[in-house]
C-alpha cells in the first residue's frame, strides 16, 4: 500500500455505502481523500471514520448535478491537497417503479446523479489529471448488464454510465489516466435496504434470502468487497489495465 501514501483520492457518494467504504480504505492505505456528497451529517461520519482508520482528508458538499459544484470540489481538493492521483466516483441513486409509473421528475433525479453528474464528474477529472495522468473509477451496476423489472430507469442510468466509462477511457488514455468500470450487484447498502423495504411494502416475493439465493455464492456483499476491487485497480498491479469492467456481484448476474 506504500503506492498510495501522499497521493490525493477524490470520493463521490462518500457519505454512504460504497463511497464511505472506499474513502475509508483509501484513508487506511494513506491517502489524502476528498470525501464528496449531499449530506453534510453523513460526510462528516465518514471523515471520522476515516480520520479513525489512520487516514487524513475533508470533507466537501456537493450536488453532482450541477456543474459549478463539481468544478468547484475539484479545485478545492487540488488546492488543499495537490495533483489529484485517484478517483472513485460512487454517487448513485434509484427510484423503483413501472416504466409507465415513472414521471419526468423521477427521471430527471435518476440521470441528473447517475448520469450528468457522472458526465461532469469524469470531464473535470480529466482535465485535472492530464498533465500527471491518474486512475477514474466509476462504480457502475450489474443493472448495465442484465434488465431488471421495476428499475428502468436505473438500468439506464447505468447502461448510459458504463458508455461515458468506456469512451472517456478511449479519450484520456493518451493522458496517461486509466479509467475502470468496476459493476456491483447486491451490495449491503442503504440503496439495497431501501429497495427491499420497498418490495416488501408491495407484496413483492423479493426479499433478502431470494436475493441471497441469486448468488453463487449464497449471500450478499460488503460495500468493503466493491472498495478492495477499487483499490486493486488504483494500485500499480493494475498499471497496464484500463476500459475494463470488473463485476463484483457474487455470480448475481448469472442467476
Amino acid at each position: 500500500m506504500d503506492s498510495f501514501n501522499g497521493k490525493t483520492a477524490f470520493v463521490t457518494g462518500g457519505t454512504s455505502g460504497i463511497g464511505r467504504a472506499a474513502a475509508v480504505a483509501f484513508g487506511r492505505a494513506g491517502a489524502l481523500v476528498a470525501v464528496v456528497g449531499r449530506h453534510v451529517a453523513e460526510g462528516q461520519k465518514t471523515l471520522d471514520l476515516l480520520l479513525e482508520a489512520g487516514g487524513d482528508g475533508l470533507f466537501i458538499p456537493v450536488d453532482l448535478a450541477r456543474e459549478a459544484d463539481v468544478i468547484g470540489a475539484i479545485e478545492q481538493t487540488a488546492s488543499r491537497f495537490g495533483h489529484i492521483d485517484f478517483t472513485a466516483n460512487c454517487a448513485g441513486i434509484d427510484l423503483n417503479a413501472d416504466l409507465v409509473d415513472y414521471t419526468e421528475a423521477d427521471f430527471d433525479t435518476i440521470f441528473d446523479t447517475n448520469v450528468k453528474g457522472l458526465f461532469f464528474c469524469l470531464k473535470h477529472q480529466i482535465l485535472a489529471m492530464k498533465d500527471k495522468g491518474g486512475v477514474i473509477i466509476n462504480v457502475t451496476s450489474v443493472a448495465a448488464q442484465k434488465p431488471f423489472a421495476g428499475n428502468s430507469l436505473y438500468n439506464a442510468s447505468k447502461s448510459a454510465a458504463a458508455m461515458l466509462t468506456r469512451t472517456a477511457a478511449v479519450e484520456a488514455g493518451k493522458h496517461g489516466i486509466r479509467i475502470i468500470e468496476v459493476a456491483p450487484g447486491p451490495i449491503e447498502t442503504p440503496m439495497l435496504r431501501g429497495y427491499l423495504r420497498q418490495e416488501a411494502a408491495h407484496g413483492s416475493q423479493v426479499t433478502e434470502k431470494t436475493v441471497e439465493a441469486k448468488t453463487l455464492l449464497g449471500h450478499i456483499g460488503r460495500p468493503e468487497d466493491v472498495a478492495n476491487a477499487i483499490m486493486f485497480f488504483c494500485s500499480p498491479s493494475a498499471s497496464f489495465v484500463t476500459a475494463a469492467t470488473l463485476t463484483v456481484d457474487g455470480g448475481f448476474v448469472l442467476s
